[in-house]
């Protein structure tokens, strides 16, 4: 496997690249300034790290090469989706908004609320103060799974300090609360997901995959 990275001087991509050295990954990083190096590198894999706003650019280098792509970025407008839509036809992408494997155990929980219908729901999802999407890719994932069962809770979104990532549910009965929730306390989980991912992902046909696919 051989990795393009991009975003490689990000607070993501720069923890990317201490994660692809100690897995041994052979990788060329690059960011906006040298974009044209990839030209010369040998990749099957292209990690974006970048922004929703390079989305595009990216899945063309990736197409060039008929390289898998990983989507490790949020916010993705229709413009975005469209575009995965029609590039899914060439090359296999894997899109996560987030790539701890923990968090999807606990999206996976979800189904079992519900029976708890007709109960006060509250999601409540706690990020760093430099995030700029609220609520995040990972709470917009929650409120999707609970919205498939018929739960619409309220929701709160806390931008605080330098958290990684907190999401939590409460369900609110007469006399009793259930409470499950996921808490990343180092960036590096979502860097040894997206490695999992690159490992699924690198001889794939193309297609749409996430970590649905990749934990069943």
């Amino acid at each position: 496997m051989k990795v393009l990275l991009i975003g490689c001087a990000g607070r993501m991509g720069s923890m990317m690249q201490q994660e692809l050295d100690k897995e041994q990954v052979e990788y060329l990083g690059i960011d906006k300034n040298n974009r044209t190096d990839a030209e010369n590198f040998d990749y099957n894999v292209v990690v974006d790290f970048s922004s929703a706003q390079c989305l595009y650019e990216n899945l063309l280098l990736a197409a060039k090469k008929k390289a898998a792509i990983i989507i490790a970025t949020t916010n993705h407008d229709e413009k975005n989706l469209k575009e995965i839509e029609k590039f899914k036809d060439e090359i296999a992408i894997f899109m996560e908004p987030n790539f701890s494997l923990m968090f999807h155990v606990l999206l996976k929980t979800i189904k079992n609320f519900k029976c708890l219908g007709g109960n006060d729901v509250f999601v409540q999802e706690i990020h760093h103060r430099h995030k700029k999407d609220a609520p995040s890719g990972s709470c917009k994932q929650i409120l999707n799974e609970l919205n498939k069962i018929g739960i619409n809770p309220v929701v709160s979104c806390l931008r605080l300090g330098e958290v990684v990532g907190e999401h939590s549910i409460s369900i609110y009965a007469n006399n009793e609360v259930l409470k499950i929730s996921h808490s990343a306390l180092n960036r590096s989980v979502f860097c040894e997901g997206v490695i999992k991912a690159c490992k699924f992902i690198e001889n794939k046909h193309e297609g749409l995959y996430s970590m649905d696919d990749l934990l069943k």
